[in-house]
């Protein structure tokens, strides 16, 4: 049984968008040392949310050849880039639960980390896999 799932995916014309999200924090932080605003709690969800949104962007934006084995291996990237986002949020659960034992308070999981987190693994897997399979052929 064959399951078609056609979702939307972004015009190629995204992807400029897209790459502009990853360098956009550091822009914001010098930028908020020159105009003397205090972003020093709000940092890391800074941070987090400009590469969620860029990682997202990047991920749902159509390849030039948009045929089959991509729509497989983008499936199989989401698939492997969830599995990694839950084996990453153990591993930092476990840790922080250590860590506190010494009087730290561990490093905070918030919404914006954990999409990122999602999204850069659904990237760098669909990409790898697309390179794995270029090398194969």
């Amino acid at each position: 049984m064959k399951v078609d799932v056609d979702f939307p995916l972004l015009n190629r014309k995204w992807l400029l968008l897209g790459y502009a999200f990853i360098p956009l924090p550091f822009i914001l932080i010098i930028g908020s040392f020159f105009t003397k605003i205090d972003v020093g709690d709000y940092i890391l969800d800074l941070m987090s949310g400009c590469w969620a949104a860029g990682f997202l962007i990047l991920n749902l934006t159509r390849q030039n050849a948009e045929d089959e084995m991509v729509q497989k291996i983008r499936l199989q990237a989401y698939q492997l880039g969830f599995f990694y986002l839950l084996l990453g949020l153990f591993v930092q659960v476990i840790f922080n639960f250590i860590v506190s034992f010494w009087g730290f308070s561990g490093v905070t999981i918030s919404t914006f980390s954990v999409l990122f987190l999602l999204n850069f693994y659904i990237f760098i897997a669909f990409h790898f896999q697309k390179f794995n399979n270029s090398q194969s052929i």
